[in-house]
């Protein structure tokens, strides 16, 4: 009888160990950290334990790859994540990378899915703000649009890739725009109306229905810009940065 509670409170107290240590496969969104300011493309660094990260394709137990989803929470197990600006998708099994988002507190969930994007129990959660705080930051924004501009309208991708691209340019505008107190007072005039541009130029292509309607949008955005862009001089001078070239 005593042996008999003996062994019992030994398998009890292995169940216990056990149970302790069998957490799961995890994720972990190593960057940004949890309330980080950032200005610009926010950054990623992602890792996992327990799950092994490869590029989407083939479905097996125990393999899958990185997704963020911006301000959506993490998808229930077992549905598709979408694919736009707000989710991105880390197919080639990449474990950093970019989400681009607008001025503002954004809660970020970096969730492993599997080959075919379907949402896996492995997850993770952080908060960020996203403000411009000095000259040096906002000059960073508007080369990025700058950059991405010439990167996406060269990019012989399809219009829906294209679109999260346009899109992307017109989160960094806005984040330009929330930080245009950083610019001369004499200035601001003249910048604004250059953001405004991307603004709306981004916005037109990042909507439109078909090529042929984007071309189609385009058209009275470059109409009502059609003497240049005012804040151009200030931004080369201040920012190194040829807007207008």
């Amino acid at each position: 009888m005593q042996r008999r509670r003996i062994n019992l409170i030994a398998t009890v107290a292995l169940l216990g160990v056990a149970s302790c240590g069998d957490e799961g496969p995890t994720a972990t969104l190593t960057s940004p950290s949890e309330s980080a300011a950032v200005a610009g493309g926010v950054a990623l660094a992602m890792t996992a334990e327990g799950v092994t990260i490869e590029p989407a394709g083939e479905v097996r137990g125990g393999h899958g790859h990185f997704h963020v989803i911006a301000d959506a929470g993490c998808a229930e197990k077992g549905t598709g994540i979408a694919k736009d600006a707000d989710h991105v998708h880390f197919g080639q099994g990449q474990t950093d990378g970019v989400i681009y988002l607008e001025p503002g507190q954004h809660e970020l969930c970096l969730q492993v899915g599997d080959g075919a994007h379907a949402a896996l129990d492995i997850t993770d959660t952080v908060t960020v703000e996203v403000r411009v705080e000095s000259l040096q930051q906002w000059c960073s924004v508007v080369g990025g649009i700058d950059e991405m501009f010439e990167s996406v309208d060269s990019s012989d991708d399809d219009l829906a890739t294209k679109q999260v691209g346009y899109e992307n340019i017109r989160r960094l505008a806005a984040q330009a725009a929330s930080g245009i107190d950083h610019v001369d007072a004499a200035a601001r005039g003249d910048v604004v109306a250059s953001l405004t541009f991307a603004a709306d130029l981004s916005a037109a292509l990042a909507t439109a229905d078909s090529p042929e309607a984007a071309e189609a949008a385009v058209v009275p955005v470059f109409e009502r810009f059609s003497d240049g862009l005012p804040g151009a001089e200030w931004i080369l001078e201040a920012c190194g940065i040829d807007i207008a070239g």
